[in-house]
């Protein structure tokens, strides 16, 4: 067999192995290109927090507009930044999203309707996407007062959410379930630091394949908590629900959370725990792939190189 048959083979052989991988698609971190994370609040509009190590939403509201107590209400959304440039959707045409969970704190009364009770009835958080035709944010610049999508100073109220029509909705994502051994269910003690919050939906699909089409080079998602700030289940009520951000360089640690809490000798702690987030491995991500080239490409690249070589020799 010729050296030139040989190099079309490998060729071959590089596609066959290559294309499975590309076409499953790549988790895209904010880490990547021009990505960026940021939490803003409306109790304190005018902070930047883009260097914070943690980003969360949170929502009360409980007093009436411009009362003594409003103060104490609180409004927060996440934005996350995903650098598109050169990327496309898997092959399936399906994207996801993605955060994880930063604290040890998102257990059985904070994730489910303990007042009904009703472990079905789970804490969500939304999820937007702004419109690339709206103005873009800085990481370092962020606030709540200048957030594209926002309203502000708007009705003078904390904890009431205004949108303009930038941001799209795309759907909910609801909270896994844990634990509750009076109600019956077992499992989970509650969510492990590091553990995956994911959002699909075929808004979510169409937002972002639109985007490519359209030639955008990024996409902002917003997140927030599901609910109006004055739902009846207190201990959802200004709860802070953390996620890590890129800058969280290194995971918390996490050393009692219990897989199931039936089993008395099962080991302890999130398999996550402490882990190396410096490449972006546990921060907000998009679902995405890099255009494979074709075998036809991959063979047409290897023959031009095997001619190259013998005008040389």
């Amino acid at each position: 067999m010729t050296i030139k048959n040989l190099l079309v083979l490998f060729a071959v052989a590089v596609a066959t192995a290559v294309a499975p991988m590309a076409e499953a698609g790549i988790w895209y971190p904010t880490n990547h290109g021009n990505g960026a994370d940021a939490e803003v609040r409306e109790s304190n509009a005018s902070q930047n927090r883009g260097d914070s190590t943690e980003i969360a939403s949170r929502i009360k509201n409980a007093a009436p507009s411009l009362a003594g107590n409003d103060g104490s209400d609180r409004n927060s959304l996440i934005y996350t930044k995903f650098d598109i440039t050169g990327l496309e959707l898997p092959a399936d045409g399906k994207t996801a999203f993605r955060m994880t969970y930063r604290n040890t704190n998102l257990s059985g009364n904070r994730l489910f309707d303990t007042v009904t009770p009703n472990v079905d009835n789970r804490a969500a958080m939304a999820v937007y996407a702004l419109k690339t035709t709206a103005a873009t944010w800085a990481e370092d610049t962020i606030t709540y007062a200048n957030a594209p999508g926002l309203v502000f100073p708007g009705d003078l109220n904390i904890g009431t959410r205004e949108l303009t029509d930038d941001l799209v909705f795309l759907g909910t994502v609801t909270f896994p379930q844990v634990a509750s051994l009076s109600n019956g269910v077992g499992g989970q003690n509650r969510l492990p630091v590091g553990g995956v919050l994911k959002f699909e939906s075929e808004n979510l699909d169409d937002f972002v394949g639109q985007a490519i089409i359209d030639g955008a080079t990024e996409v902002t998602l917003v997140t927030g908590t599901f609910h109006d700030g004055n739902i009846g289940i207190e201990s959802w009520l200004n709860f802070n629900y953390l996620f890590n951000p890129k800058e969280q360089t290194t995971l918390n640690d996490d050393p009692s959370w219990d897989s199931d809490v039936e089993d008395d000798m099962n080991a302890l702690g999130s398999p996550h725990s402490g882990a190396d987030n410096s490449t972006g491995r546990y921060s907000p991500s998009l679902l995405l792939r890099v255009p494979e080239p074709t075998s036809l490409s991959l063979i047409s690249l290897v023959a031009a190189g095997f001619v190259a070589r013998r005008r040389r020799s």
